[in-house]
């Protein structure tokens, strides 16, 4: 696998706020930083991940507010990270824009990079590593990759990307014929039904010559902008910091719609590993372990008599008792009860 790695990057995406999992995340602290899951947090287990599969340059695009957070974070784990510094937030395209452009000028346009999420719960190293194996040398072949994840429910909180023929010479590579947003449950259901549907999972693979072939043809001024943000902005030993005028000019949108949804270069490679987005608390109660009655609970909290809930308290007790089918999430910024099947809506309300 190290040997199949050479010449590959990890460009690690962490510069979200993570509402949907608010009182406990907040802007201060979103969700990658926290430890949901154990004692490491979800950005700790997307290093780890990468580490295990062979990846030895690692680099994170994420907000100026969170370096020391992440320096800190990667120190205990004893996993060197370089950083590039957002100014300020602009979603996917740009930050991965960014990320590119400071390969292409620090390794060339032949380097490979990995882009994922740092907010991913990804329990099977060995599945997951074998399905960037098989996207690399798909990546290698001109393809720009992304990973869906064969659906196991109908879900509507997740976008769809359905593939088309057979990529000749590419294990398992499929040609991106459609990318979906969420559905209603309804189309969800068709989509399932249909079987070459699969949940986007908005991790990609893909050489830097062959991003920026695809970006100055597709979002050409975010590319422009990304690699003056790059060329001007202040460098030292750990980090980047983008120029922020520079930056600040890029358009605002993710990398789905400036250009995944528009390139014809696009590989989907299906896999069935389990994974989550963690993109609400109901997500949050499906990874936890549950109890005999299908509760879960996180810090200082405890279900009684209760059924397919989730109680979460951080320096706050909650003790809930009779309650089904609900999330109730307590925090000293707050607190947040709703049906499990509404708790995305969090975001909303915010």
């Amino acid at each position: 696998m190290r040997a199949e790695m050479s010449g590959v990057h990890a460009v690690l995406l962490s510069g979200g706020g993570g509402t949907r999992l608010w009182p406990i995340s907040t802007e201060t602290r979103p969700k990658q930083f926290l430890r949901l899951f154990g004692e490491l947090s979800l950005f700790q287990l997307t290093l780890e991940r990468v580490k295990d599969c062979g990846i030895s340059a690692i680099h994170v695009v994420t907000n100026a507010a969170y370096a020391h957070e992440v320096q800190a974070q990667a120190a205990e784990r004893r996993i060197a990270v370089s950083l590039i510094l957002e100014p300020m937030r602009r979603d996917s395209a740009p930050a991965i824009a960014a990320g590119m452009a400071t390969l292409q000028a620090s390794d060339g346009p032949e380097a490979v990079a990995v882009v994922l999420p740092c907010d991913h719960l990804i329990p099977n190293h060995n599945a997951f590593g074998e399905a960037l194996r098989d996207a690399v040398a798909a990546a290698r072949s001109g393809h720009l990759v992304t990973f869906g994840i064969r659906p196991t429910s109908p879900s509507t909180e997740y976008g769809y990307v359905q593939q088309g023929e057979a990529i000749a010479g590419a294990h398992d590579a499929f040609r991106a014929i459609a990318f979906r947003e969420k559905p209603d449950l309804a189309t969800a259901e068709a989509y399932l039904a249909h079987g070459a549907y699969h949940w986007n999972s908005g991790m990609f693979v893909f050489r830097v010559s062959d991003f920026a072939r695809e970006a100055t043809l597709y979002m050409p001024q975010i590319w422009h902008v990304a690699q003056q943000a790059v060329q001007l902005g202040q460098k030292d030993l750990q980090s980047l910091r983008l120029h922020v005028d520079t930056f600040a000019n890029a358009e605002k949108i993710s990398i789905d719609y400036a250009l995944f949804e528009k390139s014809a270069t696009v590989a989907v490679l299906p896999r069935q590993f389990a994974w989550s987005d963690v993109g609400n608390w109901a997500s949050v109660h499906a990874a936890l372990p549950h109890d005999a009655d299908g509760n879960a609970t996180g810090g200082d909290a405890a279900l009684h008599e209760s059924r397919d809930s989730l109680a979460f308290g951080e320096g706050v007790r909650v003790i809930a008792l009779g309650v089904d089918d609900l999330v109730i999430i307590a925090s000293a910024d707050g607190v947040y009860v709703a049906p499990k099947n509404r708790a995305a809506e969090i975001k909303s309300l915010l």
